[in-house]
């Protein structure tokens, strides 16, 4: 027996866990929450089998998952809050995944037993309020300037986890020398890279990472590459460095994806809790707002234009140096 609770109020109606749930138990309210947004319910609770799908890919952390074991009474509870975010509600757009991958990220704090001593870095971009959200120390960087305040803390308290939360318009446009110089001098520290093609917070703008052809508020007919360039694949430009690191590109755009992605971020504190190397996860996130798109059509544009761009997968780990 498995059930599943949706707190309507944090729920923002995106659909995510309507799709991924494979036994059709959720479907959308017909009824808005307190902030006007119609809520996942469960229709169909008997056909829930505890997957977890729905809280998996729920960006907005509002599902729980009870579960009791056959031959058991008692009901255990399978899925929550991680105790490494806060209970606040997110200010991202309805299917934004960016709360999913901060979910990632204070699950691996709290599974590597890491919370109390990790400082985290955000600059500015959606996710300029990323200390609202994170039960940890946090710094405000300016606009590009996460790797240089990373840098400074972990030089002077190595024994501090420290991570950057950056964007592409950050990391890859106002920021790419941060951190091609940060990577390159082998800076200990982690760096969680949303790319999700284009300016999110400032208006939808054209972004290093936008696709050839891409509609945005600054490229109205396209992204012509004839005028500004092929889009900037980040990962492969830092993996060609001879410096030791781990780099790794995923994405949040299925349940699967999901699952892989954590253990890719959990990878990557882990070799920074053995002092080992830079690490840079990239992590392709969808933004159905600025794409103009509903949360499904993002995701499928993710799958079918993006991914084939920017491929996943390692493309690069210390032991690959130690091998050279």
């Amino acid at each position: 027996m498995s059930r599943v609770i949706i707190d309507r109020d944090r729920c923002k109606g995106c659909g995510h866990c309507v799709e991924a749930c494979p036994k059709d138990v959720l479907a959308l309210s017909k009824e808005i929450n307190t902030k006007g947004y119609f809520p996942s319910e469960a229709v169909n609770p008997e056909n829930c089998i505890g997957c977890k799908m729905c809280a998996t890919v729920c960006p907005d952390v509002a599902i729980e998952v009870y579960k009791t074991k056959k031959g058991e009474d008692e009901e255990k509870l399978v899925f929550t809050r991680p105790e490494s975010t806060t209970e606040a509600h997110t200010h991202y757009c309805p299917g934004c995944t960016h709360g999913v991958i901060h979910r990632l990220v204070a699950e691996t704090l709290d599974e590597l037993g890491i919370r109390e001593k990790t400082v985290g870095v955000a600059p500015v971009g959606c996710s300029v309020l990323a200390y609202n959200y994170f039960n940890c120390d946090f710094q405000e960087a300016a606009h590009g300037r996460a790797p240089a305040f990373a840098t400074g803390i972990k030089r002077v308290r190595p024994d501090l986890m420290v991570f950057t939360y950056q964007g592409d318009g950050d990391l890859a446009s106002i920021g790419g020398n941060e951190i091609l110089h940060a990577a390159n001098r082998g800076e200990k520290f982690t760096t969680i890279f949303v790319n999700n093609a284009v300016y999110g917070m400032t208006g939808g703008q054209m972004a290093p990472t936008t696709m050839p052809g891409q509609f945005t508020t600054t490229s109205p007919n396209g992204r012509n590459v004839d005028e500004v360039g092929y889009p900037l694949r980040v990962s492969e430009l830092l993996a060609t460095m001879k410096t030791p690191g781990y780099i790794e590109r995923v994405s949040v755009d299925s349940g699967p994806s999901i699952l892989k992605a954590k253990k890719a971020i959990k990878k990557a504190f882990t070799y920074q809790k053995e002092n080992k190397c830079f690490s840079l996860v990239e992590v392709l996130s969808i933004c159905p707002t600025n794409w103009g798109k509903t949360t499904q059509e993002s995701t499928q544009w993710l799958r079918d234009v993006m991914i084939p761009y920017y491929p996943l997968g390692v493309l690069k780990t210390p032991e690959d140096s130690e091998e050279a």
